[in-house]
């Protein structure tokens, strides 16, 4: 407890050092055992000041993910650079940025039943790296733009890996979610808008990857359900949607939408299945939007939808 009490002292005498002077402002936090908690905010410091907080045991804490609280907590900062390192198990970092520039963040935790939460509101230019090695499992983010940049992870099972980056992106995120095993997700964005992408990976040995470049309102969601499935998308243009459910095995599902009003729907509940859906609408927004479906309910099947243009319509079922 004292070690904690002094912890917390200390970042939030930083915290007004920081608001007051304009200054740079470092904060270096080192805890060893179990069960302690740190905090350190900070508001209005320069460039090149540096937050590092390093905790070795096991069921330690930064701040109150669950509260969403923030175990650091920077206002309108800039150019900082933020080093969490947590070594042990079951060991808890909360992490918010409301405001600021050129922030660098890594996040690494080496143990198994981690978790990290990062918030960011209005951060421009950002660069944010979270690795978790307990069980198995990877998220890498990374940010950079002139935007808002963040992402929302989730992982439950052994040798999961996700892969999230956004380069001038804003108003919108994606949300990659893995509850089973050996699943891997990647989310590319760049130069994206109101542009969301939803990927949840319940099964296992699953690869799903979003593409998203130069869009403007556009959503893209895959699910995957069962084992050895692989869906990819590749969106460009607005006013696009596509979603892709898997709850078979080993099928292939892909969508290219380019342009703008396209709509397509892969669903794959048989095994072994291969589905492609490309999509060029028009460079006007008020089209009439093409729209394609492909069901797959047995095995072994292959379907191909092409459309170009405005208004089109097509639906392959296969059973």
């Amino acid at each position: 407890m004292k070690q904690t009490l002094i912890a917390t002292a200390v970042g939030l005498l930083l915290a007004t050092a920081g608001a007051c002077a304009h200054a740079q402002a470092t904060a270096t936090i080192a805890q060893s055992g179990a069960g302690n908690q740190s905090y350190v905010e900070q508001e209005l410091v320069t460039s090149r000041s540096r937050v590092a907080v390093t905790q070795t045991g096991n069921n330690n804490l930064i701040g109150d993910p669950a509260a969403g609280s923030g175990g650091i907590l920077q206002r309108n900062t800039d150019g900082m650079e933020i080093t969490v390192v947590q070594l042990g198990d079951d060991n808890r970092v909360g992490m918010r940025q409301d405001g600021g520039d050129l922030n660098i963040t890594t996040i690494a935790q080496s143990g198994t039943g981690n978790a990290a939460t990062l918030l960011e509101n209005q951060v421009n230019e950002s660069v944010n790296r979270i690795a978790q090695q307990g069980d198995g499992n990877v998220v890498e983010v990374l940010g950079s733009g002139s935007l808002a940049m963040g992402a929302q992870t989730t992982q439950v099972g052994n040798g999961n890996f996700i892969r999230v980056q956004r380069s001038a992106s804003g108003f919108g995120g994606p949300e990659v979610i893995q509850q089973g095993d050996a699943n891997r997700a990647t989310v590319g964005q760049d130069d994206t808008f109101f542009s969301f992408a939803t990927i949840r990976q319940l099964g296992m040995d699953n690869q799903a990857d979003i593409n998203h470049a130069g869009t403007t309102n556009v959503s893209s969601t895959m699910t995957q359900l069962g084992m050895g499935n692989i869906a990819s998308a590749s969106v460009g243009g607005g006013d696009n949607l596509l979603t892709t459910t898997q709850s078979g095995n080993q099928n292939n599902a892909l969508v290219n939408q380019s342009l703008r009003g396209n709509e397509a729907t892969i669903t794959q509940t048989g095994n072994l299945n291969s589905a492609t859906i490309t999509q060029a609408g028009v460079a006007s927004a008020t089209v009439a939007p093409n729209t394609a479906w492909i069901t797959q309910v047995g095995d072994g099947f292959v379907a191909t939808i092409t459309q170009t243009g405005s208004g089109n319509a097509a639906g392959i079922f296969q059973h």
